[in-house]
């Protein structure tokens, strides 16, 4: 059927571009009340004849967004905080149009899949699979006259190379060493030239259960806290009280802050504190072991109130490095391939002498690292890179020795406590996934799992203990962290700190009190005149809830459990 557009070509105008209704409700409209039923297509068409402008420029064709996307993503931010960021410096986008321009320009975070992703992680890897999926199917002719993206073709599948087991003289080589070690550890804890372990570690088991500290150092956190009673949430109080108290008074070390003054604060704490006066006030036995407990967990609030913020996360690392998510696997991938085929499962094992050989064979080899190293000590950054670099390389190592400890079945599994010199009984798990974290990605969906065929080579059993390396300090690789990981960034209307980016905190409990105390040590000449818990709905809109008391904020970080939890922070100056 023919129909002749011209005597509505003014309606339609009115209606598409200034009344700014959708092409279904133009429809709707001329069927209604001029009875014109053209079909969708045809719409699109003449409207397109007509030269009809768009009624909004998209996201693709705005050349400074795109520009400060892709600075987002060479940043390494997720969508998430893109998209915040995004609205912040009032740029007009919503979620899917970001997903969109990501997936048209590859601008992926790629999260490894090698071993279990935090919830963050899985959140970002689901949603960049479905960003992805998405745009395949995206239909071209939705509503408005933009075309569609382009797809990628999709890119052959490649599986990891296989691992061969390690060779017999090296096993019989690390079983010798492990021998001699324990001897080593045996003769030092005799002349009581070591310290106790109250856990087996790098292969070697824990001291005999009941063997009292000997001198207080030695006196673990778990000790002290079952030494006054304190379950979980009341030690978390009494360390929260404590750091609230050493903000107050400056107090950043017992040494430094000097014998009176440290005591005066500890008595405070206990005067300030029910729980501490019933344990300490009213029960006078093993008081000089009460004391020490305190102490212990004292000296540790301070000790975490001087490093907090200090500490190089991953995504810090890449960004000192100046590498993007991309580049970041590419030469994470290098150095997983030459540890995969080392067969060794730590640094400790392989001794500073051989960490430093594989190190610098990886830089050699990879072009981006010698040009980032290439000024040497000359630049100003060198030994923040230099961190930087050693950090990503644990990660790598980790993840080598998870992937094994996973096809072995062996994967976060607690060894079987004895009080035997026999080393630790393996714990079986069910259907352990193993492949390589930093695998090629495929175009399609770079979160697939890909195919990483891997012999049993884990040598967990032979690690080494850093005692007697004599270089605990520097080699040993933390546990995993129970704090609670948040984002900062002050309300654009703070009247100090207004241009301060968004940074990383961490909370140790869920007190209000503590998160005042995390502020200040970043904003030491503001205070918070409010606090908002903020997130994100399915449009991309922020959502704010404000934080006053610790119910609220327990009730916040639960309901964004698994996600970023993200605080805004209106700050005024003291003055």
């Amino acid at each position: 059927m023919v129909y002749d557009w011209e005597p509505h070509k003014d309606v339609c105008y009115q209606l598409y571009i200034q009344e700014r209704k959708s092409l279904e409700e133009i429809m709707q409209h001329m069927r209604d009340n001029q009875n014109f039923t053209p079909s969708k297509r045809a719409f699109q068409t003449q409207f397109k004849r007509w030269d009809f402008p768009s009624k909004r420029k998209p996201a693709f064709r705005d050349e400074d967004l795109v520009d400060r996307v892709k600075e987002l993503w060479e940043n390494n931010l997720s969508q998430r905080n893109m998209l915040a960021v995004l609205h912040s410096e009032g740029h007009d986008i919503k979620e899917r149009e970001l997903m969109r321009l990501r997936a048209k320009n590859r601008w992926l975070m790629r999260i490894p899949n090698g071993t279990k992703p935090t919830p963050a992680e899985e959140e970002e890897a689901n949603f960049e699979a479905q960003l992805l999926e998405a745009t395949r199917a995206e239909d071209t002719l939705e509503g408005d006259l933009e075309g569609g993206l382009e797809t990628a073709p999709t890119a052959p599948n490649t599986s990891a190379p296989v691992v061969d087991d390690p060779p017999p003289e090296f096993v019989e080589r690390q079983k010798d060493r492990l021998a001699r070690l324990q001897v080593i550890s045996d003769e030092r804890w005799a002349a009581k030239k070591r310290r106790r372990r109250t856990k087996g570690y790098a292969g070697l088991p824990a001291d005999p259960e009941g063997l009292a500290p000997r001198f207080p150092s030695e006196t673990t956190l778990e000790e002290s806290r079952g030494i006054l009673s304190l379950d979980t949430k009341q030690y978390r109080a009494v360390r929260d009280q404590f750091q609230a108290i050493c903000e107050e008074e400056s107090i950043l070390q017992k040494t430094v802050a000097g014998a009176e003054k440290w005591q005066a604060a500890k008595d405070r704490l206990v005067r300030e504190n029910t729980l501490l006066q019933a344990v300490l006030w009213t029960d006078n036995t093993n008081m000089q072991g009460k004391e020490l407990a305190l102490d212990v967990i004292c000296t540790d609030v301070t000790k975490r109130i001087r490093t907090m913020g200090r500490r190089l996360t991953i995504l810090e690392s890449k960004n000192v490095l100046g590498i993007n998510p991309e580049q970041s696997r590419q030469i994470r991938a290098g150095f997983y391939d030459i540890l995969n085929s080392e067969h060794y499962t730590s640094k400790l094992e392989m001794g500073p002498e051989m960490w430093k050989t594989l190190k610098d064979r990886w830089i050699n080899q990879t072009p981006l690292l010698e040009q980032i190293l290439a000024s040497g000590a000359d630049d100003p950054e060198h030994e923040k890179k230099k961190a930087a670099l050693e950090l990503l390389c644990r990660d790598v190592m980790k993840r080598v020795r998870d992937d094994r400890a996973k096809k072995k079945g062996t994967f976060r599994k607690p060894p079987t406590q004895t009080s035997t010199r026999a080393a630790p009984v393996p714990v079986s798990v069910e259907q352990p996934i193993v492949s390589t974290p930093y695998a090629p990605s495929l175009p399609a969906n770079p979160f697939s799992e890909l195919p990483a065929a891997m012999t049993n080579n884990d040598l967990s059993e032979l690690q080494i203990d850093p005692n007697l390396l004599q270089a605990a300090d520097n080699l040993v690789e933390p546990p995993e962290s129970t704090m609670t990981a948040v984002y900062i960034r002050p309300h654009p209307k703070s009247n100090i700190y207004n241009n301060t980016k968004m940074w990383l905190g961490s909370l140790s409990g869920r007190t209000v009190q503590e998160l005042h105390a995390l502020l200040a040590s970043k904003y030491p000449d503001a205070k918070p005149a409010r606090i908002d818990g903020s997130e994100k709905d399915s449009t991309g809109h922020e959502i704010s809830y404000l934080i006053e008391e610790d119910e609220e904020l327990d009730a916040y970080l639960d309901h964004v459990k698994g996600r970023k939890a993200t605080f805004i922070v209106l700050l005024t100056s003291k003055n």
